[in-house]
């Protein structure tokens, strides 16, 4: 049988059946004929109070001038008639042997986004949404609490290991089965897969690797096809400093960052940043106070000074903030850097001094009296080198947790350890803990 002539084919096709969808937050599509005909409109903005975003065009019929199938992409002003008119004589002149149109599939895309722009999501009624029972979970691997459905950033100097941890976490969550991403502006694929296989031997856990090069505003529509299309459950984003399209300091940098993690999945997420040498710098990311409030969670990561006697480092990450719940307990790792291999083990902060000085009060009365059992105020304060109304305070605010254990006449007020199932114990149990699953997070990982 012999095949059609194009005009035939084109006959057959009826283009009046139209469906019009929005596929993202700024992503639209006009389906024409079944699939024949498609229009895309993405990466919608503002641009001088005109709409703007970029058109693409395929078309799927016989005698159009395409390139894999496109006609034509280009940006385009949703906003101006007189853009409509051009470029629906361009793609006339582009499909001489269909009767397309493209004056009027224009004029409805257009009109349809813009309807779709001003109406943004409808409001809702919160008695009507279904409850999360996952909301306000945390991934714990190695005592470091994650965020499996937000943003958090992990912030510290140069040389501290943030990346190197960063990786080594992304290992332990995909060997628990989740599609992990890596997006980087840093290194390359060679050189994490040359960490990998230190961290985690041969068969190290798969990781998808994205090499960044624009700004992450930039590479919104890329790593958004790439997370769907690979269904991402967590990403790794190293590093904000490099993936920023202007001044960390800017607020509205900062802003346009977390727009752009929000529109490329609805999955959890770990940025890294650097700190400031200013005096608090420890205290937030590096750049506009944005960064610290736009994360729902943030972690400062620090080296003790010097090696071990084993010549391993030991570095400290301490919780800055926690959006979803009470700010969690500080963690430490022991990396060790072999000929072949490095190894990433939990520690007990308490036991490493140069660590166990950067943690909260709070924290190092829990550590102490863990160990002493109780002490008196003054002995606490002297041993910790607090002040004793430091002391008192911090009490104060953990009663929590200790019980007055004396108040005889004339004896100094002694705290203890309270019940064995304190408010702690409770916020650990509440954590979807990853190391149940992952023989190797409690353990070194060669």
């Amino acid at each position: 049988m012999s095949a059609l002539p194009a005009k035939a084919l084109t006959d057959a096709v009826s283009f009046s059946t139209r469906e019009f969808t929005q596929l993202s937050e700024s992503r639209f599509r006009l389906t024409i004929a079944h699939g024949s005909v498609e229009l895309f409109l993405d990466r919608l903005r503002r641009e001088r109070h005109e709409l703007m975003g970029e058109l693409q065009v395929y078309c799927r019929l016989p005698g159009c001038q395409t390139i894999d199938g496109t006609i034509s992409v280009a940006d385009f002003n949703v906003s101006s008639a007189q853009a409509r008119t051009t470029r629906a004589k361009l793609l006339a002149a582009r499909s001489p042997s269909i009767e397309a149109d493209w004056a009027l599939w224009l004029e409805e895309l257009c009109q349809r986004v813009i309807l779709a722009e001003r109406a943004g999501k409808p409001g809702v009624l919160l008695s009507t949404v279904n409850r999360d029972p996952n909301l306000g979970q945390t991934w714990s691997v190695g005592g470091l609490d994650l965020l499996p459905k937000h943003p958090a950033i992990l912030f510290g100097d140069g040389a501290s290991g943030k990346s190197y941890l960063a990786l080594w976490l992304a290992g332990q969550i995909a060997n628990c089965g989740v599609n992990v991403g890596l997006f980087d502006w840093e290194l390359d694929a060679i050189e994490h897969r040359d960490r990998m296989e230190r961290l985690f031997g041969p068969k190290f856990p798969d990781l998808l690797h994205v090499r960044c090069e624009r700004p992450l505003v930039s590479e919104v529509d890329r790593l958004r096809r790439v997370a769907q299309d690979a269904n991402l459950g967590y990403a790794i984003y190293d590093s904000i400093a490099f993936a920023c399209d202007g001044p960390p300091e800017a607020a509205e940098v900062a802003a346009a960052y977390f727009r752009a993690v929000r529109q490329i999945g609805p999955f959890g997420s770990l940025h890294i940043a650097h700190i400031t040498k200013a005096e608090g710098g420890d205290q937030k990311p590096f750049g506009s106070a944005f960064w610290h409030n736009g994360a729902r969670a943030t972690w400062n990561i620090k080296q003790a000074e010097g090696q071990r006697l084993d010549g391993s480092i030991a570095i400290g990450v301490y919780p800055r903030k926690a959006n979803l719940g009470p700010l969690p307990k500080s963690c430490s790792f022991r990396v060790a850097f072999e000929h072949n291999f490095t190894t990433i083990e939990p520690t007990e902060i308490s036991t490493e001094p140069a660590l166990a000085a950067n943690l909260r009060v709070r924290e190092q009365l829990i550590a102490y009296l863990g160990q002493k059992g109780a002490a008196s105020i003054a002995t606490i304060a002297g041993d910790l080198g607090q002040k004793i109304d430091t002391v008192k305070k911090a009490l104060e605010r953990s009663s929590s947790f200790m019980r007055l254990v004396s108040t005889e006449p004339g004896v100094v007020v002694q705290w203890g350890l309270a019940d064995k199932r304190s408010d702690d114990s409770q916020e650990i149990d509440s954590r979807q803990n990853l190391d149940t699953f992952l023989p190797n997070s409690s353990e070194g990982t060669k």
